[in-house]
């Protein structure tokens, strides 16, 4: 799958703009803030229905705009799409703060959820370095991406879970503002926490079946890339998080968890027995979580333990040995996607590649190959493989402009 051509109105930092984009590499190439990952995250948008990078969707339209417009041109699958994405600030009098309408070939559509999987995009950028650096809630969101690309079923999942938490802490508020649990309470609690359990039960089941299938391959590029000097290996941990203020839970703060699971003695986990351990941990939790006021118990709040050579990476990696290990893992995502895919996925590089010394370059190019298209954002080539550079298309970027190079522009 590859896209054509990518045209914005009002996004970010675009007023208006259009490009066709070339089936195999294309380097965007400008200095720092003229738009080059804005450019990316129009994409990503597209593929994944969700701007990762915006705290809300209000952030996407361009400063003094209504509204913002994105169209993405792609070919998948042997079929041509068109998806168009409009943003609209909601009149003042609504609840909502924006207003979306999508259409995929013309045909309007109810919610993005159909943008999933039509155009499958894997992406490097400067920010997961924060699957290491940031807290428990990088690495959860990292591997449900995956999984929602992988099975969209997931999706629908995790939302179903995200439900159970929403009512199941308005039940906990109620409690804890009246002072006392009544009969009544502990029958709407059982029926939450049963949902609860089993939901994250699935969710858990889903993560830990991933992580066995992304392991092989992340200890297989770790090895590579620290000339077999580092093993890395990967725990789940089932966690209750542990706060000394009943205020809202920081990942930044999480401690050790109820349980830690290593891989190798979970690869076929026993859903009813994830279901149990739950069940007995919430059971466990109940004071604390009514003083707190709100779930503290589940996937929402579990970890991923990253380890090399039996030491945490989060803890006692190096900053050279944090970005190794984080390009393991992303080069694992981008092997098992492509794995599942009857064709590549695209491939988006966001100010990494010149990042990398020549070694990374050629582990990530064999990988890449000829076939999947792959886009560059850069400020200088200096220092990329030369390999890269052959036959790629250049685009200049310049406050919010794109336009056809024949070559490097300089910056």
């Amino acid at each position: 799958m590859h896209v054509t051509r990518l045209a914005l109105t009002n996004f970010r930092n675009y007023p208006e703009c259009s490009a066709d984009i070339s089936a195999g590499r294309t380097i965007l190439i400008g200095e720092n803030a003229q738009g080059k990952t804005n450019f990316l995250e129009a994409i990503e948008l597209i593929s994944t229905g969700k701007a990762s990078r915006a705290s809300c969707e209000l952030d996407l339209i361009k400063e003094g705009c209504d509204y913002m417009k994105v169209e993405l041109s792609f070919t998948a699958r042997g079929s041509d799409e068109t998806i168009t994405l409009v943003v609209r600030k909601a009149p003042k009098e609504k609840r909502r703060t924006v207003e979306k309408q999508l259409q995929i070939n013309g045909l309007t559509q109810s919610s993005t959820r159909g943008l999933r999987g039509r155009l499958v995009a894997v992406s490097f950028k400067s920010e997961d370095l924060y699957l290491l650096r940031g807290g428990p809630k990088n690495r959860r969101e990292w591997i449900d991406t995956i999984l929602e690309t992988l099975r969209p079923a997931y999706r629908d999942l995790s939302s179903n879970y995200q439900k159970v938490v929403t009512q199941r802490n308005r039940l906990l508020k109620s409690i804890a503002e009246k002072g006392r649990i009544t009969v009544t309470d502990q029958d709407q609690m059982k029926v939450w926490d049963i949902q609860l359990a089993r939901f994250g039960a699935a969710i858990i089941r889903q993560r830990i079946d991933l992580l066995g299938e992304l392991l092989p391959a992340a200890e297989k590029y770790q090895q590579h890339i620290s000339g077999q000097r580092e093993s890395l290996n990967v725990e789940y941990k089932l966690s209750a998080q542990e706060k000394s203020s009943p205020d809202e839970l920081d990942d930044s703060q999480e401690e050790e968890g109820q349980m830690t699971v290593p891989l190798d003695q979970m690869r076929q986990p026993d859903e009813q027995v994830l279901v149990q351990s739950l069940l007995r941990i919430l059971r466990e939790k109940r004071g604390e979580e009514i003083a707190r006021k709100q779930t503290v118990v589940g996937p929402h709040r579990d970890d991923i333990e990253l380890t090399l050579n039996g030491r945490s990476a989060v803890d006692f990696a190096s900053q050279g040995q944090q970005r190794s290990l984080v390009l393991a893992l992303k080069l694992a995502e981008l092997e098992r996607v492509s794995q599942m895919l009857t064709e590549p996925p695209v491939l988006l590089l966001d100010d990494v590649l010149a990042e990398l010394d020549l070694g990374r370059q050629g582990l990530l190019m064999s990988l890449v190959g000829e076939t999947m298209q792959t886009l560059i954002t850069t400020t200088h080539v200096d220092g990329f493989r030369p390999e890269w550079l052959a036959g790629a298309q250049f685009l200049h970027v310049q406050n919010g402009t794109v336009v056809p190079s024949q070559q490097p522009c300089a910056v």
